[in-house]
């Protein structure tokens, strides 16, 4: 009786290593999606784990698809090595609001002041550019040139006085970083872009990337700006805006159905990130809690808010702040119309002018009607304003073509 259970017991023991044999044989896959799961869950540590134990689960077995097995683990190691490293620099910003909404109008979220320049999609460019489907344009507040994305990465087209468009150019052979460049943001400095492309070392899908002009205005190599504002998923379109001091950027890492959700954070003035050994690092770079960014940070939410709302009431005050008629048939309203500094200092000087001019005229009205009371004393005031008024008549004539031959040098 004890031989048979001796006996039993090692043919237990056999068959249970024969099972356990070919649950490892056949679960390397399921392995490799545990690594996968980990790092979508931000923990490189387990993933590492479980891709150690995929690569021994394949070396047991011999199977046609080995070879993509292991091609695989390759891969999903890669994307933990750029996540550990990520992790090290997660940066501490403020965010304000977090909102899904629409995957095909996110951007009309951005609460942009005029000076930041305006997103708009695709359907306002020449049909001729050839932009992507799914982009945005940037336009910066002085209308003199646009960015896109398009098949063959960041484009850009400068415009002409006649308010017509030049032909596409890449706006830089150093921003496609061997992948799809897209989501271009260029900041009020003219300096510093920011854009998304699905490069080569991208976390996951799109990344958001910066890059900034040297002297010569060629861009330099991009650097991926890292967590919180990237992550497995993808991540585009960073625009900060300095006048309201507020930022934003889109991403689906929340994996909402036909939607993307929407940032609104304060950028800070310099890069602090949080410590390595923080115990939720995982949590602050995936924006799990996302309202614990908040901490001692009301007071300057609500200057922010503040800012951003003063700068909406500005932008719905649609009234010119002048108006030039050009030879060339356009009419200037803005400031930023012009191309030309020397042509915008000399209208700067010639709006003074008339405004000055304008406070003579009212003036001499009321002393004529004064005069016309029976006030002879009004009269000598009122020469002198006339003569004044008569030439400041011929000095706007001369001042307005002044403008008009700085900002058209061949006009005359």
């Amino acid at each position: 009786m004890k031989t048979l259970t001796l006996f039993s017991v090692a043919l237990l023991l056999c068959c249970g290593h024969s099972f356990a044999a070919n649950a490892r044989k056949a679960d390397a896959s399921d392995l490799l999606q545990k690594a996968k799961d980990a790092f979508l869950d931000y923990n490189p540590a387990e993933a590492r784990s479980a891709i150690s134990e995929a690569r021994a689960a394949i070396k047991r077995v011999r199977k046609n698809n080995n070879a993509a097995m292991s091609a695989l683990a390759d891969s999903i190691e890669q994307q933990v090595d750029r996540m550990t490293g990520m992790m090290q620099r997660v940066e501490k910003i403020t965010i304000i609001d977090s909102i899904a909404v629409n995957r095909d109008d996110f951007f009309e979220y951005y609460r942009l002041s005029r000076d930041a320049g305006s997103i708009l999609p695709p359907s306002t460019m020449p049909e001729e550019f050839g932009a992507t489907d799914k982009t945005t344009v940037y336009i910066p507040e002085n209308g003199r040139y646009m960015l896109w994305g398009s098949d063959t990465g960041i484009m850009s087209s400068e415009r002409f006085t006649d308010g017509t468009w030049d032909n596409p150019q890449p706006a830089g052979e150093q921003l496609n970083c061997g992948g799809v460049a897209n989501y271009p943001f260029m900041m009020a400095d003219g300096v510093t872009l920011y854009y998304a492309t699905k490069g080569e070392d991208s976390l996951g899908g799109y990344d958001i990337y910066i890059s900034r002009r040297d002297d010569s205005g060629k861009f330099l190599t991009p650097q991926n700006v890292g967590m919180p504002y990237n992550s497995p998923f993808d991540d585009y379109l960073l625009a900060i805006d300095e006048t309201t001091g507020a930022g934003w950027w889109a991403t689906d890492r929340n994996q909402i159905p036909d939607k993307i959700t929407v940032y609104m954070f304060i950028p800070s003035e310099m890069r602090v990130n949080y410590p390595v050994t923080s115990p939720d690092l995982a949590d602050k770079a995936s924006l799990r809690n996302w309202r614990d960014t908040q901490a001692d940070d009301a007071g300057d939410i609500a200057a922010v808010i503040s800012r951003i709302e003063a700068s909406e009431m500005a932008s719905a005050d649609n009234t010119p702040d002048f108006e030039l008629s050009l030879p060339d048939g356009r009419v200037y309203t803005r400031w930023s119309d012009f191309r030309s500094g020397k042509a915008r200092m000399f209208m700067e000087q010639y709006v003074d002018a008339l405004e000055e001019d304008a406070a003579d005229r009212r003036i001499l009205e009321d002393l004529r009607a004064k005069y016309r009371t029976g006030d002879q004393k009004t009269t000598e005031r009122i020469i002198s304003l006339e003569k004044k008024t008569e030439s400041s008549a011929a000095s706007l004539k001369a001042m307005i073509n002044r403008v008009i031959q700085a900002e058209l040098p061949d006009s005359e």
